[in-house]
């Protein structure tokens, strides 16, 4: 399958009908180490310097902050109605 161009993306994700979040395990110092990242439409994403949260609704918060940065986004390039 052919990769998404920025501008498919951008409407992939600015369209998502829900916003959730996952765990992912890191090895830091020596120790695996649980942090809470959000997802929009089953994928990770990252909103700011970094993907981590303290608890879940943060993530979910995160999701929600970035899904609303690409329907702006999305919004500006002509690609959603506005």
């Amino acid at each position: 399958m052919p990769e998404l161009t920025h501008d498919q993306k951008l409407v992939e994700y600015a369209t998502a009908p829900k916003a959730s979040a996952g765990t992912i395990c890191q090895i830091e110092n020596g120790d695996f180490v649980k942090h809470w990242c959000g997802k929009l439409r089953g994928k990770f994403i990252q909103v700011g310097p970094t993907w981590k949260a303290a608890t879940k609704q943060q993530a979910i918060e995160k999701a929600r902050e970035f899904r609303e940065q690409c329907r702006t986004e999305a919004k500006a390039k002509g690609l959603l109605p506005a």
